[in-house]
């Protein structure tokens, strides 16, 4: 009978914090795409770039806004070299698409007395971000179990 043999080698190749990084940019590339097609969606938004000309509650003179479709962006941190978080970043009336809040909606189950603007629920930034929540998690799988083998094994 032939004696079993645990190997100490690490076979295949090892994902290194850059390549973490780089798989992690584009995941959210793609999580933005997709964010930005369906922004396009929204007919009656802004338009163009507004420049606001006075301090207002929300915004300070010259602070200038674009429509939501120019202005999703993403920021990739790290902690001690390794990508730790992934953040998506628009403006607040982006908010308001996603949670169908506006001027004259329905509130705490009061009417405003004038209605404005009717909007409705659009997930436009949950949804691609549910869809590929998945992927996200066999890379960070994928990295954190190479550093777990090489932790126990060593290069």
């Amino acid at each position: 009978m032939a004696k079993s043999r645990i190997s100490t080698e690490i076979q295949g190749k090892i994902i290194t914090s850059d390549e973490l990084y780089e798989k992690a940019q584009a995941w959210a590339n793609t999580v933005r795409v997709v964010a930005k097609k369906n922004a396009t969606a929204f007919a009656k938004g802004k338009k163009k770039t507004y420049n606001y000309k006075n301090t207002t509650k929300w915004h300070k003179a010259g602070e200038t806004e674009k429509p939501l479709r120019q202005s999703i962006l993403y920021k990739i941190k790290e902690k001690d070299g390794i990508t730790d978080n992934i953040r998506f970043q628009f403006p607040r009336h982006g908010i308001f698409r996603a949670y169908g809040v506006g001027s004259g909606q329905n509130i705490n189950g009061k009417q405003a007395k004038k209605i404005y603007v009717k909007r409705s629920i659009s997930d436009w930034i949950d949804a691609p971000i549910d869809k590929k929540t998945e992927k996200l998690a066999d890379i960070a799988a994928e990295f954190y179990g190479d550093q777990a083998l090489i932790n126990t094994f060593g290069k």
